[in-house]
């Protein structure tokens, strides 16, 4: 008895290892592109993982697993219950889980003309048995028999291949790319299930006999299709569905939903002809899947520094809507995820943005018990980044309340510790089953679990709202258990009305009731009221001593290593600046405006007191039309700021430098203030040396870092150049215009040539 209920068990864990759920990525598949195969094979049916979160590449298949994920491939599992109480085999009993399987497969064509009865004819038998009479079912598959039955999938027989077996298959699945990247096995080697999956998917795009590729055989291919979730609402009220680039929701064929890491990718559908069901989806086409490190107007960089030059133009699909680069860009932060698509130039043509919208979040809690508090989150994953608030981060950094959420795709944890306090102003249907919620003049959404907690609180209450990178609320709580201090740029005060963006890069527009800060400031945002919100400025430092550059410490406080730096110029706009943006080896403390410390006492945010020079736009500076008031009043002048990346205009009081080159504080559409440019001419292109990744320029007595966004003209054409070495190329002597000097953090900012 017992050894019946052990081999019961035995064949319940072999099933399972062929074909489990398809969820999330595979935790011991370490290649992408194996894993991309995979997820195709998983949405057939023709292959799974050995539990849920592991696949096993190295393990080896045996002949009657092979068995049945052909008879899958070839779309015939559904007569595997007619073939079950045959035996064909002695070594194949009746308890045998494969045993309709292998009965069937033995027993049809592979590759003939299926007639009326639905049998094939005119082909060969998809395998056979052992020259004893015996089948070895559970003996491990070599190579050549892997072949050889794929090969007759594919239609060929003995004729197409020649009589020498196996030479003649092996051959012929070499010219049709089914074996390709497997390297050297010999014909008696035995497979491993990476391998084997390399093959059938291989074996999906090879030619039939008749000329055509496999996959036609198995459905209506649709192409140009980006997949933009697998979550999507279907008639019945499953949320399973998979959702496309054009808006259509389709079910799954096998009632799965698709795995996760094909989500993002551009590729074909391939459609059930009975009921237009996804059979699976093939990725085609140059792709390639991004973890953003900066991102810029027309191009961002890849955390190994590579930078991907991009139109502002193109098309950007997430999950919710179909936008542009242009209008997406500043929402990018380190660790957001792109997947951008090539044309035949190798240009990118479009792109899909996750904005690691995943509905399973956690929060951190329990730190003291040491390791990563979202470790659930991972399954089992041991090779994945961590970015916290943008930034590349350890396990160390991650604090209490922190949300984490996890991109299984490119395998980046994500960790926001984005919160946010204030009054509980309304809620969305109602109290008891809150779906939206509205505080300092708000709204978000609530996902699952913070919906149960919201219900526990009355409008009035002061709350605070643990908020995903991609400001959606996870976790509520009570504002006495924790409070965050929102602080940001107040961009406008019009009337009782405010706008604040926050350091977070949420935007607050709210009534203010008290207001005693100017545009441009620095300040923090409060609610004690319903509807309205207290302003107040940031006036001075909250931390002591100096920024040692080369330490990263604030007197005696560290820096985190996910700590965002924020430089600010006269007035304008925060700049998300680096320790490297700094070209000086200390920050005094007057020119520390703000810092925000984590509860492990290290600093999060550091806000600076125009340190670097970053927050001004460097080019051609002039004045534009007058700005007249209703009355006929002049009341200031537009100020006209024009360098390669065009031209912006703003109104503003403020004085243009005399020689015309400079830079302007921006706040929205306010000019804050103006910087001139010191000017060196006759510079030899030789002075000008790279060393540690920058670049510098020597000027007289001191040697002087060049932004990387300097700015280059050729007065002559009265043209832009693309950059530096353009213009190095283009004249031996230039013009150098630099904000201050090398002991003051300056850089060079402007070079023009003639």
């Amino acid at each position: 008895m017992k050894k019946k209920f052990l081999s019961l068990l035995l064949s319940v864990a072999l099933v399972l290892s062929m074909v489990l759920p398809a969820s999330a990525a595979f935790t011991d598949i370490k290649d992408s592109q194996l894993q991309k195969q995979v997820s195709v094979l998983q949405m057939l049916g023709v292959i799974g993982g050995t539990s849920a979160s592991t696949f096993s590449p190295s393990g080896t298949l045996s002949r009657a697993q092979f068995c049945k994920m052909a008879v899958v491939l070839l779309g015939r599992e559904n007569e595997e219950p007619l073939y079950r109480n045959r035996t064909i085999f002695p070594d194949v009993k009746s308890n045998h889980w494969a045993r309709g399987y292998i009965n069937l497969a033995v027993s049809v064509d592979a590759g003939g003309s299926t007639g009326e009865n639905g049998q094939t004819t005119g082909g060969v038998k998809l395998i056979r048995g052992m020259a004893d009479g015996t089948f070895q079912p559970d003996r491990a598959i070599t190579y050549a028999e892997a072949v050889t039955i794929l090969m007759r999938v594919l239609g060929y027989s003995d004729t197409d291949a020649g009589m020498n077996w196996p030479t003649g298959y092996l051959q012929l699945a070499a010219k049709l790319k089914v074996t390709e990247g497997l390297g050297s096995l010999n014909a008696n080697s035995s497979l491993t299930r990476a391998q084997a999956a390399t093959m059938f998917y291989q074996a999906l795009f090879a030619k039939t006999k008749d000329g055509s590729p496999y996959y036609q055989k198995l459905g209506t291919p649709k192409t140009g299709v980006v997949l933009t979730g697998n979550n999507g609402k279907l008639e019945d009220g499953s949320t399973v569905g998979l959702v496309t680039s054009d808006g259509s929701v389709y079910k799954l064929a096998n009632g799965a939903s698709a795995p996760a890491e094909l989500v993002g990718q551009r590729g074909m559908l391939l459609l059930r002809n009975l009921d237009n069901a996804v059979l699976t989806f093939l990725p085609q086409g140059t792709q390639k899947t991004v973890s953003v490190n900066k991102a810029e107007a027309a191009w961002f960089t890849d955390d190994a520094g590579h930078r991907y030059n991009i139109d502002p133009a193109t098309t950007v699909y997430t999950p919710n809507e179909s936008t542009t680069y242009e209008k997406l860009w500043m929402d990018l932060r380190g660790g957001s995820v792109l997947t951008v698509y090539y044309n035949d130039t190798g240009k990118i043509e479009s792109a899909y943005y996750s904005m690691g919208a995943s509905d399973t979040v956690m929060i951190a809690k329990n730190l003291a018990n040491g390791g990563n508090p979202f470790g659930a989150l991972l399954n089992g994953a041991v090779d994945y980044k961590i970015y916290r608030d943008g930034n590349p981060a350890t396990a160390a950094d991650i604090q209490e309340y922190d949300v984490g959420t996890y991109d299984a795709t490119a395998r980046v944890l994500q960790v926001s510790s984005a919160k946010l306090t204030g009054t509980y102003d309304n809620v969305e249907p109602n109290l008891k089953s809150p779906v939206k919620v509205t505080i300092l003049g708000m709204t978000f959404e609530l996902m699952t679990q913070a919906q149960k907690e919201m219900a526990k609180f009355e409008l009035g209450d002061r709350v605070t709202l643990l908020l995903t990178a991609d400001g959606r609320v996870a976790g509520v709580r009570s504002a006495s258990e924790v409070e965050s201090s929102n602080v940001g740029i107040l961009e406008k005060a019009d009337g009782g009305n405010v706008e604040v963006k926050l350091l977070s890069g949420l935007t607050i527009k709210s009534k203010a009731t008290n207001l005693i800060a100017q545009q441009g400031q620095l300040v923090t945002v409060a609610s004690k009221d319903l509807y309205s919100v207290y302003v107040s400025p940031v006036t001075s430092s909250n931390v002591s001593g100096s920024l040692d550059v080369a330490s990263g410490k604030v007197g005696t406080l560290s820096l985190s290593t996910s700590c965002r730096i924020y430089d600010q110029a006269g007035g304008g706009e925060l700049v998300e600046v680096s320790l490297d943006d700094l070209a000086v080896a200390t920050v005094p403390n007057n020119k520390i405006t703000y810092a925000y410390r984590n509860a492990s006492g290290r600093i999060d945010v550091l806000v600076l007191n125009d340190m670097t020079g970053d927050g001004y736009t460097y080019g051609k500076v002039s004045y534009g039309e007058p700005i007249v008031s209703e009355d006929g009043i002049t009341t200031g002048r537009n100020v006209v700021v024009i360098n390669s990346e065009g031209t912006k205009i703003a109104a503003g009081t403020v004085t243009v430098p005399g020689t015309g080159w400079g830079g302007v504080a921006f706040s929205g559409t306010s000019a804050m203030a103006t910087v001139p440019l010191k000017t060196k001419a006759n510079v030899h292109r030789s002075a000008f040396t790279e060393r540690d990744g920058k670049t510098y320029v020597t000027l007289g007595d001191q040697e002087l870092r060049v932004s990387d966004k300097v700015q280059c003209y050729n007065s002559t054409t009265g043209q832009w150049l693309e950059d530096l070495e353009t213009a190095r190329a283009f004249a031996e002597r230039l013009t150098v215009y630099y904000d201050r000097n090398a002991n003051e953090g300056g850089k060079v900012r402007v070079v023009v040539v003639e």
